[in-house]
């Protein structure tokens, strides 16, 4: 238990109300745990992971300030295609039916949303980024339901009229 010496049960439960997060929380739990006597293999047991990924965990609060190790460092990443500015007017926009930025489509699809991007900021995104887009505006996107190219709408319509429906359960 040599890593959580210097730290006290008390400051691992402050810790713990303190941090957001699920993995954070997971690896201040894991510390709690051992501090309470609990061994590395049933540790990993209860978290879902091997004996050195909990090492790991305990080793960031022997070389980390107790406020930080739950934590990951920040990763850089790739640059937004928009700025900030830009993508916020988009959110703004998103809000809005497309007919009233002169589309004549009633609600954003991903198809509408990469070809508005792409005219007004002159930004290529992928579908699956439009999509993700989508959501992070609130908004779900919209697909097509495919109708057989042999289907008979007669038929179709007199089976709406002629089926009974079933009652609630």
């Amino acid at each position: 238990m040599g890593r959580l010496d210097g730290i006290t049960l008390e400051d691992l439960h402050k810790v713990r109300e303190q941090t957001d997060g699920e993995k954070p929380r997971e690896r201040v739990l894991a510390a709690i745990g051992r501090k309470q006597g609990d061994t590395l293999p049933r540790l990993a047991e209860r978290h879902g992971v091997v004996e050195k990924t909990i090492r790991n965990w305990l080793d960031r609060f022997a070389e980390e300030p107790i406020e930080q190790a739950p934590y990951d460092e920040q990763r850089p990443g790739r640059p937004s295609k928009l700025e900030d500015k830009e993508r916020d007017q988009l959110f703004e926009h998103l809000q809005d039916p497309p007919t009233e930025l002169g589309y004549e489509q009633q609600a954003w699809s991903t198809s509408l949303l990469l070809h508005h991007i792409k005219e007004t900021y002159d930004v290529e995104y992928s579908g699956g980024h439009a999509r993700k887009l989508l959501c992070k505006a609130g908004l779900s996107y919209r697909t097509a339901r495919p109708r057989h190219h042999e289907a008979n709408l007669e038929q179709k319509e007199e089976f709406q009229r002629t089926v009974q429906k079933n009652g609630p359960s």
